[in-house]
């Protein structure tokens, strides 16, 4: 296999593998219809003939433009922290239980964003705070990486979105602009931040899309998607897995740096991705997938497919309306609109919460010997609905661990166990979904959750 379709996971960062990951915020989240443009181009004549007047096409924009969260709350971090991941100083590594960030307190945080070992939060004034590992610069800033410090380069800029990456950060402002720092890596090493910058240590406007306004964003490993406000997407980063929805030449890999739309029907209203996989959803709740496939989790059953290169209608959802769909290193999970959240994908370290970790016999059949099993590499490709977990309104997927939270403020967590991320206090894999408790959250109401590569954070304000 060549490395334009090469399934092998990049090369890891310094500092260990960083995972990446995506926050999502308790919200009923609109789309809205808004029509722009209208008559208007003279002529050299002064008189114009009836019925020739020349007119400007109508811009018709199926995504509303995006606005800062409104609630502050209050940053808590658990899971393993010796990458400088939970912002509590460079004496803890680690926190079983949600812990309370007091850097951030007096700071109105709104939304965060976690990474594979690195964290973003914003404020409602539209700034950033970044902390943890800054060796390919994805913090935005100098200084101590052990706790939250101001991002740099962005004084006149109101951010209204952040999404982090291994090495890469990611964000949104209110004018529809994208601004990125850090660099993008293949299975060679570092590939580059853009043609021009093997590392760009400061927030830079990504070039290619002036002309457009976005109005979405998410990251998987190393690449990027971004949703413009007329249903487009755009992509760019690495795309050796597929995860471009374009080819990419391994002798023009820098080719993939630059922002290309993915296809050409201006539907999509939301978009989502995985380490090496990417989503997008339509306007009827349609979910589409494309990228790394080995374990499924593109959504092609076929163990057949590898890889999906280009975008492609998930199976199995043809009559569930979704509002979101994300991934993790090699899992997916889709949010329906009534509330269901459906997992399927890489399975042995309990990734989709179900239980188990193969297929259920069929009527007939023979049960696994689960003593003859290894665990390892184990998969479900059909998309299954989580048992037991109801009203979910927001999901954020890490490499192999999701935090659910529900419309009355509840978090619930499954998956890999041993780096402390599903907040249970125990490194066992948590094989259905568990309800994330504290003694420093009683009281609370969590409104925000994010699931990085080693650790998690949640956002919650004190209930009255």
């Amino acid at each position: 296999m060549t490395a334009a379709t090469s399934t092998t996971a990049p090369a890891s960062p310094t500092r260990g593998a960083n995972k990446r990951a995506r926050s999502v915020r308790k919200s009923s989240s609109t789309e809205s219809m808004q029509i722009d443009g209208g008559a208007g181009a003279s002529t050299s004549s002064s008189f114009q003939p009836p019925g020739l007047k020349k007119v400007k096409s109508a811009v018709v924009e199926v995504n509303s433009h995006p606005a800062i969260p409104a609630v502050p709350g209050r940053v808590f971090v658990f899971g393993t922290g010796d990458c400088a991941q939970l912002g509590l100083g460079e004496d803890i590594t680690s926190r079983k239980k949600p812990t309370p960030l007091p850097t951030l307190d007096d700071e109105q945080v709104v939304e965060i964003a976690a990474g594979g070992l690195h964290n973003m939060a914003l404020t409602a004034e539209g700034k950033l705070w970044s902390w943890g590992v800054n060796d390919q610069k994805t913090l935005g800033r100098s200084g101590d990486e052990y706790t939250p410090a101001p991002v740099e380069g962005l004084d006149d800029v109101k951010i209204v979105k952040v999404a982090c990456s291994d090495s890469v950060t990611v964000a949104l402002s209110d004018k529809g602009e994208v601004y990125t720092w850090g660099t993008y890596r293949s299975a060679e090493g570092i590939l580059g931040h853009s043609k021009d910058a093997e590392v760009q240590e400061k927030p830079t406007i990504v070039p290619g899309l002036d002309k457009v306004f976005i109005v979405d964003i998410a990251t998987g490993t190393d690449h990027v998607l971004a949703l413009s406000s007329t249903g487009l997407v755009y992509s760019w980063g690495n795309g050796q897995q597929g995860q471009l929805g374009r080819r990419i030449i391994p002798r023009r890999m820098l080719n993939g740096l630059s922002p290309e739309k993915v296809d050409s029907i201006k539907d999509k209203i939301r978009v989502g991705a995985g380490s090496y996989h990417s989503f997008a959803i339509d306007q009827d709740g349609k979910a589409y997938g494309w990228g790394l496939n080995n374990y499924g989790q593109a959504g092609q059953e076929s163990a057949k497919v590898d890889m999906v290169p280009s975008i492609e209608p998930i199976a199995g959802f043809k009559d569930l309306v979704m509002k979101d769909v994300q991934g993790g290193e090699h899992h997916s999970v889709a949010l329906t609109k009534d509330g269901k959240v459906y997992t399927w994908g890489r399975s042995d370290s309990h990734q989709l919460g179900l239980g188990y970790v193969t297929e259920p016999p069929k009527e007939g059949e023979v049960a696994e010997d689960a003593s003859l099993s290894t665990g390892h590499k184990k998969a479900i490709r059909h998309a299954t609905c989580v048992p037991n977990l109801a009203n979910v309104d927001a999901i954020s997927v890490g490499s192999n661990h999701t935090l659910a939270l529900t419309r009355t403020g509840e978090v619930y967590a499954w998956g890999f166990g041993e780096m402390l991320a599903c907040g249970n206090a125990e490194e066992d894999d948590v094989p259905t979904p568990l309800k994330l408790t504290g003694q420093k959250i009683e009281g609370h109401r969590i409104i925000a959750v994010a699931a990085g590569g080693q650790h998690s954070m949640i956002l919650a304000v004190k209930e009255v």
